[in-house]
């Protein structure tokens, strides 16, 4: 907290921006955990590249995506509705790259579902073994 008000106190950081800081607070807890999520719910079979691990369908099937985890820890999103094209891709291994993932607001909703549908599952996975 020290540096936070270190920051305040000489400039580094207005008003206005501490002003964002809850936001950017769920998201690095989002962030920590999906990942956490990811490297407990995400296996890729011997031999495979890549695993689907991502659907989604919004608005009355106007809007859907798909993903796939890569054998590096990337995640790459696509909408396929209509033509096939990338919506974004982050390291699932970086938090940084996950973190600033979200900058990309087209990419940031599928983002936020995948990591949250994650967190559920490795959530219900652990019940079940209790």
């Amino acid at each position: 907290m020290g540096n936070l008000v270190n920051m305040v106190a000489n400039g580094t950081i207005s008003i206005e921006e501490l002003e964002d800081a809850e936001r950017l607070f769920k998201r690095a807890k989002l962030v920590e955990d999906g990942i956490k999520a990811c490297k407990k719910t995400i296996r890729i079979p011997k031999g495979q590249e890549k695993v689907h691990c991502y659907s989604f369908m919004a608005h009355g099937g106007d809007y859907e995506a798909i993903g796939y985890c890569m054998k590096d820890g990337t995640f790459i999103c696509y909408s396929i509705g209509g033509e096939k094209h990338e919506v974004g891709r982050c390291n699932l291994n970086s938090f940084e790259d996950v973190f600033l993932a979200f900058e990309n607001t087209i990419f940031a909703e599928d983002l936020r579902f995948f990591l949250e549908t994650e967190i559920n599952k490795a959530e219900e996975e652990k019940e079940s073994f209790t």
